[in-house]
């Protein structure tokens, strides 16, 4: 059993020191983009949104929607979707600084009064039973200390009716790893914080969702479309690799590492993109 106090010291030590790596790079966003099928001449931004318009279709928002972003990062995600779909979001975060950075997106972008952000673990919130009309976690669930725990947390805070999207990576069972794959996602796993990603294995994680109560469970691969994003990052990471590979300084150069080894398990199946909804009981909304 992970120990949640120090859990949360791993993620917001990895997104700190991440955090001009995740600016210049992806321009303040924590998640991948999304390519339609054979095209691959769009920027990284464009990728992200149309990553983020199949958020929006998964939870089928609309203006009278009041929904939670767990682990909403520095906001790029939340408002995105409030500009655009004039929907209310409250975002909560662990990591302390990205507080700030969203809210003053929030008031760049002119939707301060769509989204508020706090400062709240995710997998026990302060929030009353059946407030929100769908939770989604984009590239965050991942780093949850316990998924049960997180995912009866979002059943609870959930209206009846009310949708979960879950965007997220799967991984292959131990033993189609090579010794080597394994030594090396684990030491990704470890340096990202990734502390649910044990329990996220393919074709299994919907028995976590259902478990937890979850009914309506879909889940959708869409790595094919994912891996030009990944690719992407590998080639920046490229050079820099080389030094990082021979000197065995993956753990000092974590984002470099997992660019360049996660696209190699990904090309390989071991390492999916996957995107799952579900629903909580009671009145479709």
């Amino acid at each position: 059993m992970i120990n949640s106090n120090e859990h949360h010291k791993r993620v917001i030590s990895y997104f700190k020191e991440s955090k001009l790596g995740y600016d210049i790079v992806l321009g303040g966003s924590k998640h991948f983009g999304c390519y339609p099928d054979g095209i691959n001449n769009i920027s990284e931004k464009k990728a992200q949104e149309l990553m983020q318009d199949l958020l929006a279709k998964a939870l089928r928002i609309t203006k009278n929607q009041t929904i939670l972003d767990a682990g909403c990062g520095q906001g790029v995600v939340s408002t995105y979707l409030a500009k655009k779909y004039g929907c209310s979001i409250i975002g909560i975060t662990i990591v302390p600084f990205e507080i700030g950075k969203a809210e003053r997106l929030a008031e760049k972008l002119g939707v301060s009064s769509n989204v508020e952000y706090h400062l709240m673990d995710y997998s026990n919130t302060d929030f009353e039973n059946n407030k929100f009309d769908s939770v989604y976690a984009i590239e965050s669930f991942v780093h949850s200390p316990d998924a049960n725990s997180t995912l009866k947390e979002f059943f609870r805070i959930l209206k009846p009716g009310g949708r979960l999207a879950i965007f997220d990576y799967t991984i292959s069972h131990d033993n189609e790893f090579t010794a080597y794959e394994k030594n090396i996602f684990r030491i990704i796993a470890e340096r990202t914080a990734m502390g649910s990603i044990k329990n996220m294995r393919h074709g299994s994680f919907a028995d976590l969702l259902k478990k937890a109560g979850f009914e309506s469970i879909i889940q959708k691969d869409i790595s094919r479309n994912v891996l030009p994003s990944i690719k992407r990052l590998t080639k920046l990471a490229k050079f820099p690799y080389v030094f990082v590979n021979s000197l065995k300084l993956h753990k000092n150069f974590i984002n470099v590492t997992a660019a360049i080894e996660v696209y190699k398990l990904a090309e390989k199946g071991l390492f999916k993109y996957n995107i799952f909804t579900a629903q909580k009981s009671g009145k479709n909304i």
